[in-house]
C-alpha cells in the first residue's frame, strides 16, 4: 500500500488486511459496546462480554467472587474492588469511535443490584452526559426476603389443604353441582325461546 498523506484510514479496519475485526457487540445481549454500562470487560478465557451483561449474571450467581464465561464455563475470579475493574478488551475499545474510547468509572452494588456511573466529567460528549447514571440489573440471589418465603410458605399450605381427602370432595361436590345448576339454567333459558 502506497504511503499517500491524504489517505486516510478506515478506523473500522484493522491494519493488517488479513486481520478481522473483533465483534463489537456482546455476544449476550446482542448491544454495541460502548464506554460505560456496556464497556466490553474481557475473562481469563479471553471472551469478551459487556459489564451490564456480567452485572446481571453475577447479581445472579450463588458465587459473587467469580464469574463464569457463558460460552465455556470457565470460571474467573473477580478483582478485590469488584466486576467493573475486570480487564477491558483493549482490542475492542480501538475499534470503538474515538469519543467512546475512555472508559467511565462506574461502581458495582451488588446488594441492591445497581451499576453507577461514579461521575461524568464535564468535559464528556454531550451523548455520554445524557446516559443515565444508573442501571439496575437485578436482585441478588436469594434477596426474596421475608415477604418472598412468606408467599411461598402460603403456597406450600395451600397446596397440603388441596390434597387433603375431604377437601378433593368438596372441590368435587361443588364442580358437580356448578354443572346441574349450569344445566337446569341452560334448559330454563333455550325453553322459554
Amino acid at each position: 500500500m502506497e504511503s499517500d498523506p491524504n489517505h486516510l484510514r478506515d478506523p473500522y479496519k484493522p491494519v493488517d488486511e488479513n486481520l478481522e475485526p473483533p465483534d463489537l457487540e456482546c455476544a449476550i445481549c446482542f448491544c454495541q459496546f460502548n464506554n460505560v454500562f456496556n464497556t466490553p470487560k474481557i475473562l481469563q478465557c479471553k471472551h469478551t462480554f459487556c459489564l451490564e451483561c456480567l452485572a446481571r449474571m453475577n447479581v445472579k450467581s450463588t458465587q459473587p467472587d467469580t464469574i463464569q464465561c457463558p460460552l465455556c464455563r470457565a470460571y474467573t475470579p473477580l478483582p478485590d474492588l469488584g466486576l467493573p475493574k475486570l480487564a477491558n478488551d483493549s482490542t475492542v475499545l480501538s475499534y470503538l469511535p474515538t469519543a467512546m474510547q475512555h472508559v467511565y468509572s462506574i461502581r458495582f452494588n451488588r446488594n441492591k443490584g445497581k451499576l453507577q456511573v461514579k461521575r461524568v466529567p464535564s468535559s464528556a460528549p454531550v451523548l455520554t452526559q445524557t446516559v443515565s447514571q444508573t442501571l439496575d440489573v437485578g436482585n441478588p440471589a436469594g434477596s426474596e426476603g421475608q415477604h418472598g418465603r412468606d408467599r411461598g410458605r402460603e403456597r406450600s399450605l395451600l397446596i397440603t389443604i388441596l390434597r387433603t381427602p375431604l377437601c378433593k370432595a368438596f372441590i368435587m361436590s361443588m364442580v358437580a353441582i356448578m354443572t346441574v345448576v349450569l344445566t337446569i339454567t341452560i334448559i330454563i333459558i333455550t325453553n322459554k325461546k
